[in-house]
Formats: structure tokens, C-alpha cells, sequence
């Protein structure tokens, strides 16, 4: 956390599985829970994107690769490493 933050205190109610979850993953990463917790929610919402702020990808996905799961992940791998590329490009 960097210097001059201000926290605000927020209650957060979880299923006894995932405290239990959270506090052994903060004991090995060396944090506290709280730590933890505002690591996850920032990573969680730095993954949404703002409307307007996107590009729409259209994908036809082969109807013969319907529940073949290592044949539509190969065909996605392909797809997304081609879209990357794409989009990468200066």
C-alpha cells in the first residue's frame, strides 16, 4: 500500500471455507488478511473494463467443436494469439 492512503473499513461476510482460505493464503504470502483481501479486489478490478473503453471481438466458433473441450481450446488458442498480434501491432 503506498504511503498517505486513507483506508475505510468495509465488513465482509464469507463462508467459513473462505476465511479459513484466506487466512492460510495471507499467513504464506506473509500479509495480513485485510492485505490480502484489497490485493485481490484491486487485481479483480483492474480485470473490468469500463463501458466505452472496450473492443468488441466477435468470435464463430466451429459448430463441430461443440463439447470437444481440448478441440475448442486449441481453436481458441489459436484465435486469441491471433488477436493479441492484431492488436499489439504498432
Amino acid at each position: 500500500m503506498s504511503e498517505g492512503k486513507k483506508l475505510k473499513i468495509m465488513s465482509l461476510s464469507v463462508e467459513t471455507r473462505t476465511h479459513d482460505l484466506l487466512k492460510s493464503s495471507a499467513k504464506k504470502a506473509g500479509v495480513s488478511v485485510s492485505s490480502l483481501v484489497r490485493d485481490l479486489v484491486d487485481k479483480h478490478l483492474n480485470l473490468i473494463v469500463n463501458e466505452g473503453e472496450e473492443i468488441p471481438i466477435i468470435l464463430k466458433v466451429p459448430t463441430h467443436l461443440k463439447g470437444d473441450e481440448n478441440g475448442l481450446r486449441k481453436w481458441l488458442y489459436v484465435k486469441t494469439d491471433a488477436i493479441a498480434k492484431a492488436l499489439c501491432q504498432e
